[in-house]
């Protein structure tokens, strides 16, 4: 890891998306306004597509959306038209991108993994091996329970297995795990800002593959606003088809010189070593993983059952009085958990001092 950041030991802000952002990512923000299509603009835009795509680790085309992560699931679908999707879930998130095929019109079949578990790379092969899928969704870390699945592996079974198209939610993984787009052969990688990248909400950013984008072209792509290859053809002169969010990018562009600075493997590695501190502390405390196998969970946000006896509410509420900000469970998990994040910028010294005081609020915290 580099030096220690300015900002270790003073972050009190836990909540797995929005995530805390740098104060120098957020002062960007308040640069004055230029015109989206003059030079001043595109030489920022030229900035960030020079240095987006290592982020990706791809040399594909990367496009920049004023929308949410949610705005690029539904593109992927629509720019890719499919007869039949099959979508892996394994949690909350991975359920929404099924619901948002089937309300856009599309034939889709759920391939579902008990919530707490990582989706199996042989069953997934054994479903495409028994129907034909034009489209193949995954979310690569689920946000709702802490579990990461193998992508590699998974992308692997759907290469070897069929042609369907690889749409993979990296949304809490980009910039904290491992994500191969092009060593993996994914056809598109999605992320929004305000997670594992460490931005405010309001920016998604994907990684579109060639045949992809030559699909997008085709006739009886349902989407206007999201049709990859305009992005594309705009970006030629460093633009985008609308009015961007330029205090996102000037936000981003700031970021990218942050992550430079740390290097994806550093990233990685903090990550890494931040769930193991977690890990060894839960053990400690009583506290016991929604995912239980280790190789399932998730470096970047830590889905937890509180001590017998404990209440998950009240225990994120005695930490919000306090001034500290933790996740809830989310949707069916609600009442039974809560989560810690550990993704975009948190340091060491910060999650060391939320897990004591974590620990001084669990005997006030019983049902």
């Amino acid at each position: 890891m580099n030096e220690k950041p300015m900002h270790a030991g003073t972050i009190k802000f836990f909540l797995p998306g929005p995530v805390w952002v740098r104060p120098e990512v957020l002062a960007a923000m308040a640069k004055p306004m230029i015109g989206h299509r003059g030079k001043s603009y595109a030489d920022l835009q030229e900035r960030i597509e020079k240095r987006l795509p290592s982020v990706f680790d791809t040399q594909n085309f990367v496009l920049l959306a004023t929308a949410s992560a949610t705005g690029l699931m539904e593109a992927g679908l629509q720019n890719a038209n499919p007869s039949r999707v099959l979508s892996v879930t394994v949690g909350a998130f991975s359920e929404r991108w099924n619901k948002i095929a089937t309300d856009n019109g599309f034939e889709a079949d759920k391939l579902s993994f008990p919530w707490g578990e990582s989706a199996d790379p042989d069953r997934v092969r054994k479903a495409l091996g028994e129907k034909k899928y034009d489209v193949v969704t995954v979310v690569h870390n689920e946000t709702s329970t802490g579990v990461i699945s193998p992508l590699a592996e998974i992308a692997r079974a759907v290469r070897e297995s069929s042609d369907a198209f690889l749409l993979v939610d990296a949304v809490t993984s980009l910039a904290g795990a491992p994500v191969h787009t092009d060593a993996w052969g994914i056809d598109l990688v999605l992320a929004g800002s305000q997670k594992a990248l460490g931005l405010p909400p309001g920016l998604a950013v994907g990684a579109v593959s060639k045949r992809l984008l030559e699909r997008s072209r085709s006739a009886g792509v349902r989407s206007h606003y999201f049709r990859f290859s305009e992005y594309e053809e705009f970006s030629k002169k460093h633009h985008t088809p609308t009015t961007p969010s330029i205090p996102h990018l000037y936000a981003l562009d700031t970021q990218l010189h942050f992550l430079e600075q740390e290097t994806m493997a550093a990233r990685f590695d903090r990550h890494r070593t931040l769930q193991a501190m977690v890990s060894a502390w839960a053990e400690k405390s009583g506290c016991a993983f929604f995912a239980a196998r280790p190789e399932d969970r998730s470096p970047t946000v830590s889905c937890l059952r509180p001590p017998e006896g404990v209440s998950a509410e009240k225990l994120k509420n005695a930490l919000s009085s306090g001034g500290w900000t933790i996740g809830g469970g989310y949707g069916k998990l609600k009442a039974e958990t809560f989560r810690i994040s550990h993704m975009g910028d948190i340091d060491a010294e910060s999650l060391a001092r939320l897990l004591s005081e974590i620990d001084s609020v669990i005997p006030e915290s019983r049902s």
